[in-house]
């Protein structure tokens, strides 16, 4: 949790740091004017905007002789992030998937999995005045492909599967969208549904003693909370080939212990090579009492093949 909240904070300060950096004694600074004249800025285009991201990464590691020492390992990840939005008047509907399966596959074990996810979002606004706030409605259902299992366990059977846990979010609110690379969301309705889909979860050690899953109790099909969601996300272009796109969302249950808030931040940067090659780092945080209680942390780097449709 602590150092969830340092990162918030470090992130904070230096939006600030770039603030304060660009605006001095009223004016633009040179350094600063020219970062900002590397963002795309302008209000969102009328119409469809579709754009999409399909990267197939990989790392390996191989040892012949090595007398340092070694285990012959390889990595392979696909990601694949599509947008399809529409602005038509004061309208603006804006729909997200986002996917993405890798293994990993060392000389005398079993493959492991390096990446699982299924991250769908839909977002309906309708513009209030002239403003860049929106009246919005929205819709996010994340969950994996397959099972997951805790690899320091080796004698542990399986603990979350597809729609297992399955997360349905539905929130009620506002959202600030000045431009197509920055948005804040405020729901303060906010449904949230952990699904249950696989009654395995709860006996993970097949020993017939049956445990609580993500905040459900054995026999349970899902949970029902209600409160208050607040996320927003942020893409920059470090430099001419260098893109970063971060997420973030926090949400409290009124029902029960608000202080008990899911936080969840991802980032994603994006080293260009050329049109079909580059480099990606990804960095994903998360904290949810109902699962273990502490924050989770995943970091991934890798080299491969990229196509990219659209503008960004």
């Amino acid at each position: 949790m602590k150092k969830f909240y340092f990162l918030l904070a470090t992130l904070a300060f230096a939006a600030l740091d770039v603030y304060a950096q660009t605006v001095q004694g009223g004016k633009v600074n040179t350094e600063s004017n020219k970062i900002l004249n590397k963002l795309d800025t302008a209000k969102k285009k009328e119409g469809w905007t579709v754009r999409g991201t399909n990267v197939l990464l990989l790392n390996q590691a191989a040892f012949s002789n090595w007398v340092a020492g070694g285990i012959n390992s390889v990595a392979l990840t696909a990601r694949g992030d599509y947008e399809f939005n529409l602005k038509r008047g004061s309208t603006l509907w804006e729909n997200r998937i986002l996917m993405g399966y890798g293994l990993r596959s060392e000389q005398g074990s079993d493959a492991t999995k390096v990446e699982d996810v299924i991250d769908l979002t839909s977002k309906y606004g309708r513009q209030i005045k002239q403003s860049n706030w929106y009246a919005a409605a929205a819709l996010n259902l994340k969950t994996q492909f397959s099972k997951g299992y805790d690899y320091s366990k080796p004698a542990q059977g399986y603990i979350s599967n597809f729609m297992a846990p399955g997360y349905v979010t539905i929130g009620l609110g506002v959202d600030y969208i000045p431009n197509d690379n920055f948005q804040l969301s405020i729901h303060p309705l906010t449904s949230r549904l952990t699904f249950i889909g696989d009654k395995a979860v709860f006996d993970p050690d097949h020993d017939g003693i049956l445990t609580d899953a993500f905040g459900a109790k054995p026999g349970e099909n899902f949970v029902y909370q209600f409160g208050a969601y607040f996320g927003g996300r942020y893409k920059a272009k470090l430099m001419e080939n260098i893109l970063l796109d971060n997420r973030f969302g926090i949400f409290s249950n009124y029902l029960e212990k608000p202080q008990n808030m899911v936080l969840a931040y991802s980032a994603i940067l994006d080293m260009k090579v050329n049109k079909f090659i580059s480099t990606q780092i990804t960095a994903d945080l998360f904290y949810d009492d109902n699962q273990i209680g502490k924050l989770q942390l995943k970091e991934t780097l890798g080299v491969g093949l990229t196509y990219k449709f659209g503008k960004y």
